[in-house]
């Protein structure tokens, strides 16, 4: 055990290492971007309480920190909605199936169950901080697993990146090591590991300071041995990915198990070259929101200069410089009226609102947050807040395919797995067994991926208006039917109004029986009509005839 500690020890400090080439970089973004959320990167006990104190404090323009909130919300609304499915699974090499087997119909169900648990949990209480996080350093730690305590249902912790050091053994560089280190109580320790398993220190501590705190690290990677025998591969020391639990400074091994799947999803906004650590969105805006603080600060200084007075005053033996107080309604005794004079203008201060301006707008821009800003301070119309969701979604959209690959479908198998071992799910039907799955996302930010065909069809049919007005036979190269079909999809028409290939025929020909008998009845009634009018005539010419014969008697 004593090898092992002493490994992984050894590990995370050369983690440590590699990590601290970014950390002063992050530190700055969190200053202007969440100074509320600022990371303690440094190894030691660290008062963030205080750090984060006084950086609001030190914070005069909070334009960045407003603007890192709203693409968030507009992230999370795109990607993970409570409101609506956002994800869907489907068997390998089948999209959109037009009439559901038992194994589709299956996955549709359970799909269904995750994402009810899913936000039934935790979930998007513990997101919207990983979003932060994700935005503001430009990656993030989201842990998932069962609440044991409860027995049962998933539970999401977001773990402070501060605390997290992260690796990577595959090629395509994703990550599948994490080392976190953090502390809790000798209390703490002695009930979650037992008497048995922690140091004689935590035991002293225990039984005399039960508060005080010891350092403590959790290690997960993959496993170099796979355990080949099936009857000891659930067994938690031969599962996939182990799990070590360390007392730092005594080196001791506090718990050994392991995971089926990697049960951290490490999203990067942008990663940095020949590292697995990212950089955030708030990078970009960084030299604004520093010079837009900077120039505020000094705007503040010249308005208190100006409003209050920048004074010369001579010690003349009478007026005393270092005990006078100006202010409405006192006296000053001096020696002349020159003993005290103003040196500014006292006219008032240029603020300087154009150039402040310009780097809020600079800073809104550059974290995607200006989108819903009506140009003409005036409320915008239905048809132009959708235009401009729409422009903002594709704008994030390049950005969803990283956070979709490092997020989501980890989070996704995460769940599936942990839902499908528990028994809850029950068996997967025949069609369905040997065969892999994926997942498919139908979020708005995944569909504003598919609104580029919306706008190619809409300008084809445009543009052939004035072609079949001129030859008619051009249309049957379009199979329109498909048009409504391929539309629908693409802006996440619900399924429910749409017709099946089958239920369209039947609808046809019901219309087409309706037409004919429609038809029928109105050729009946015309024939009747017409009847009723050659025997009204008859009538009418008969009774014209006797009238006659009865005049001429």
């Amino acid at each position: 055990m004593n090898e092992l500690a002493n490994r992984l020890c050894k590990r995370l400090n050369e983690l440590r290492a590699e990590r601290a080439k970014y950390e002063a970089h992050w530190t700055e973004c969190y200053r202007y971007g969440a100074p509320e959320r600022q990371q303690c990167f440094a190894s030691g006990e660290v008062d963030l309480s205080s750090t984060r104190e006084k950086q609001r404090a030190d914070l005069l323009d909070s334009t960045a920190a407003e603007a890192v909130l709203k693409i968030v919300a507009t992230l999370i609304a795109g990607t993970t909605p409570a409101n609506a499915q956002w994800f869907k699974a489907v068997p390998d090499g089948i999209d959109d199936p037009a009439v559901l087997t038992e194994g589709e119909h299956w996955l549709e169900q359970v799909c269904q169950f995750m994402f009810r648990n899913i936000h039934g949990a935790n979930f998007d209480s513990e997101n919207f901080d990983q979003m932060i996080d994700f935005v503001v350093a430009g990656w993030s730690v989201i842990y998932e697993d069962i609440d044991r305590k409860k027995g049962g249902g998933y539970v999401f912790q977001t773990w402070p990146i501060g605390e997290c050091f992260i690796a990577s053994t595959r090629q395509d560089n994703q990550v599948d090591t994490i080392y976190r280190e953090y502390s809790m109580t000798a209390a703490q320790l002695v009930n979650e590991f037992g008497k048995h398993k922690v140091s004689q220190r935590v035991l002293d501590a225990y039984e005399k300071t039960p508060d005080m705190r010891f350092k403590i690290a959790q290690a997960i990677e993959p496993r170099k041995v796979q355990q080949t025998n099936t009857n000891q591969a659930q067994l938690p020391r031969n599962l996939p990915f182990a799990s070590y639990h360390i007392e730092i400074d005594s080196k001791t091994v506090l718990k050994e198990s392991g995971y089926n799947e990697f049960p951290c999803a490490v999203p990067r906004f942008r990663k940095v070259p020949g590292s697995v650590y990212g950089i955030g969105l708030m990078s970009n805006a960084l030299p604004e929101a520093k010079a837009a603080n900077a120039l505020m600060r000094d705007t503040l200084r010249s308005a208190e200069i100006d409003v209050l007075g920048f004074w010369i005053a001579a010690d003349d033996g009478v007026l005393n410089p270092r005990t006078v107080r100006i202010g409405g309604g006192k006296i000053v005794t001096a020696n002349t009226v020159d003993s005290l004079k103003r040196l500014d203008s006292g006219r008032g201060f240029q603020v300087a609102d154009p150039l402040l301006g310009r780097l809020q707008d600079s800073i809104k821009r550059k974290l995607m947050a200006d989108g819903m800003d009506s140009p003409y301070n005036q409320p915008m119309t239905a048809a132009e807040t959708y235009m401009r969701l729409d422009m903002i979604r594709q704008q994030i959209g390049p950005l969803y395919g990283r956070a979709q690959a490092e997020m989501l479908v980890p989070l996704l198998e995460r769940s599936f797995g942990l839902a499908y071992r528990s028994g809850i799910l029950g068996e997967a039907p025949e069609d369905l067994q040997g065969r892999n799955m994926s997942f498919k996302f139908i979020s708005p930010l995944a569909r504003a991926q598919q609104l580029e065909d919306v706008g190619a069809i809409e300008r084809f049919m445009a543009s052939m208006a004035p072609i079949a007005e001129m030859n008619p036979d051009a249309l049957d190269n379009i199979d329109t039917d498909a048009i409504p079909q391929v539309l629908a999809q693409r802006l996440g028409v619900p399924t429910s109004i749409m017709r099946t290939d089958e239920k369209v025929q039947a609808y046809r020909q019901q219309k087409a029986a309706e037409q004919q008998q429609a038809a029928a009845q109105e050729q009946q009634a015309m024939m009747a009509q017409q009847m009723t009018g050659a025997i009204t005539q008859g009538v009418g010419k008969g009774l014209e005839a006797q009238m006659v014969s009865e005049v001429m008697q």
